[in-house]
């Protein structure tokens, strides 16, 4: 479990901001407007959107990573494409059916850009949880570097023909 929060701590910390922000709007829409269910439905489902957008953006931005230069901006816009027209046709399906408030479902997936302001904060709680020193690659041993990252590669020392 400690592996998979270090590998995807970004991730993890942007849903625990998403899961702060969606309890306070929750209370708020509970305590303040009728027709709870309505506006809790639009805010769940803006809230699942949120985890969702964020899962797909760590997932567009380490394939752009591996695509090169000129695949990278074409994978990121690709992406950012796919997840505004997708969070648009949710608000519009919901506004035509009826079933739930496209508003609250607007909320919920801003719920992401609210949790991004806080991360650095979710950050030092993750260090906490895990330890600080595994969020420096240079302050774990290489072996257990190897374990966590997977094994690096063999370079070659260009001054004297040695491998590192």
């Amino acid at each position: 479990m400690k592996e998979k929060w270090i590998e995807h701590y970004t991730l993890i910390e942007l849903w625990i901001g998403v899961l702060i922000f969606g309890m306070l709007i929750e209370a708020v829409l509970l305590t303040a407007f009728d027709e709870k269910m309505y506006h809790s439905a639009g805010l769940l489902i803006g809230l699942a959107g949120a985890i969702l957008m964020a899962a797909h953006m760590e997932y567009t931005i380490g394939r752009a990573l591996s695509a090169g230069e000129a695949g990278a901006e074409k994978t990121m816009r690709l992406g950012y494409l796919l997840r505004y027209f997708t969070a648009a046709l949710l608000m519009i399906v919901a506004a035509v059916s009826g079933w739930a408030n496209p508003i609250t479902i607007f909320a919920g997936l801003m719920t992401l850009k609210l949790s991004a302001y806080i991360e650095p904060y979710t950050h030092k709680i993750s260090e906490k949880v895990c330890g600080k020193e595994v969020f420096f690659r240079e302050m774990v041993s290489a072996e257990e570097q190897d374990r966590l990252y997977g094994k690096r590669k063999e370079t070659e020392d260009p001054a004297d023909g040695s491998q590192t």
